[in-house]
């Protein structure tokens, strides 16, 4: 634990931990709790409610973070800076933890970021939290199950507690997650003559925080057996078609669905950008508000990188954007991944800093 950290275990309750991060014009303070929003076979599951400090009783608009790891590993800390990206803007970020693979299959992990949305309205008023403006961010692994939880309809792997609150989100940023198992390898082949170099910023820069991925060696595989996406489904992707259709956010598109960013990296040899071209254009022919960022030259886990804009940006983006009743645009863009993200949110929860 780092210097100005205290721990209060508190007996029957949950978890909490205190930190007060020391306010300055760059850095706000900001406070953390972990928290328990549920108990599975004995076992709690923890989120981290990062909050900046306010005067009042304002109600703040909380964001949802899903870590990646291939559904096997990661932690409620594996992402960027919290603090930073977004607390310090206004947000409540809330990273929360969701049971694994081997221990657990498809849907088990769905359920538990439902509960954790539910938990986080049960428990509003508590921790001046907004019910109203809520959204996911996931990444990768955790970007599928923030498609899937936010367009799987009411009453579908919804877990059991609080029932009486709803699980619906205002938005999703889904940054490269796998949308359709079952072609990812046909994509990837297609994919590898264009597939492009990682931004020469980031090739000698110290590692991501997180899970291994991305640009360099062999592209990732997804058919065998021992796959991720096998290991989710608890069996090779190809012998359970049944499975892997109720585990792609496609089977769930519909009109109405919330607000969508989805962003990729065109050097992403982990998982083949045209799984988040799949899921764009099936909110978009839905009619729904959705838009597409794909980035140049950035790898897998690049927002596990919290100095990623300042070491390596701007980067251009090919942008496909559909508004709700409004035809398709395509543009091109020159920004930061962080800033691009930060928008969105700011667009679909309005915090006010």
């Amino acid at each position: 634990m780092t210097p100005g950290h205290r721990a209060l275990l508190v007996a029957g309750t949950a978890l909490t931990i205190t930190a007060i991060v020391a306010a300055t014009p760059q850095s706000p303070q900001i406070d953390l709790k972990t928290l328990t929003y549920a108990t599975r076979a004995g076992k709690d599951l923890l989120l981290d409610l990062y909050m900046p400090a306010t005067s009042g009783a304002e109600r703040l608009p909380v964001i949802v973070f899903l870590h990646g790891g291939g559904w096997s590993g990661g932690t409620r800390t594996t992402g960027p800076d919290f603090r930073r990206f977004f607390a310090q803007d206004g947000f409540a970020m809330a990273s929360i933890e969701y049971r694994l693979t081997p221990e657990i299959t498809f849907p088990s992990n769905v359920e538990d970021v439902k509960t954790a949305v539910r938990w986080l309205r049960a428990n509003a008023t508590a921790n001046r939290l907004d019910p109203n403006r809520m959204c996911l961010w996931g990444t990768s692994a955790g970007g599928h199950l923030a498609s899937v939880a936010a367009l799987a309809p009411k009453g579908t792997f919804e877990g059991e507690d609080h029932l009486d609150q709803p699980s619906g989100v205002q938005c999703v940023l889904d940054a490269y997650g796998p949308t359709k198992f079952d072609v990812m390898d046909a994509q990837a082949e297609a994919e590898e003559a264009a597939l492009q170099p990682q931004a020469p910023a980031l090739a000698n820069a110290a590692p991501a925080r997180g899970p291994a991925g991305g640009r360099g060696g062999a592209a990732m595989q997804h058919d065998p057996a021992t796959s991720a996406e096998s290991r989710l489904v608890g069996a090779a992707i190809q012998t359970v078609p049944d499975r892997v259709r109720a585990a792609s956010p496609l089977t769930y598109v519909r009109a109405g669905a919330p607000p969508f960013l989805i962003m990729h990296g065109l050097a992403d040899n982990s998982v083949p950008h045209g799984q988040s071209v799949l899921l764009y254009e099936a909110l978009a022919a839905a009619g729904n508000d959705v838009t597409l960022r794909l980035v140049d030259g950035l790898p897998h886990t690049f927002f596990n990188r919290s100095d990623l804009d300042e070491l390596a940006g701007p980067f251009r983006m090919t942008v496909r954007e559909r508004a709700r009743g409004a035809a398709e645009r395509h543009s091109e863009d020159r920004g930061g991944v962080f800033a691009a993200a930060r928008a969105f949110f700011q667009a679909h929860l309005k915090a006010r800093r």
